[in-house]
């Protein structure tokens, strides 16, 4: 259990690769301040001004449609590259009504003499 905070805190902020940003950022629009950030005052948290970041996070809000849509574009690029690359090895084939076809034995189920294997 006491694993489990960390784990999760990492999964939320590593960017993914195809949508090319953190589950965090997807769901509220902004990067996340780490904690070792807050500890070491980064230039992030010394610049922070709690009046203009309302103000941005309200823009930032309104805007984040238009990046989730844009990470759904690049998720759905990525599954027509992948299935590209994995299509170009099939060999198409067309059957006809009454064509006989060679079937392996295992694959149909069917076990010794022609009775159905029972699991």
């Amino acid at each position: 259990m006491d694993e489990l905070l960390p784990i999760l805190w990492a999964y939320l902020t590593t960017c993914k690769v195809i949508t090319e940003a953190t589950p965090f950022m997807m769901a509220y629009g902004a990067e996340v301040v780490v904690p070792l950030e807050i500890m070491h005052e980064s230039p992030r948290i010394e610049a922070y001004v709690p009046e203009t970041n309302e103000e941005g996070m309200m823009l930032t809000l309104d805007l984040i449609d238009e990046f989730i849509d844009k990470a759904n574009a690049r998720n759905a690029e990525h599954l027509r590259k992948a299935s590209l690359y994995y299509n170009r090895r099939v060999k198409e084939r067309f059957f006809q009504q009454g064509d006989l076809v060679l079937r392996k034995i295992e694959a149909s189920g069917i076990g010794e003499k022609g009775k159905l294997a029972s699991n």
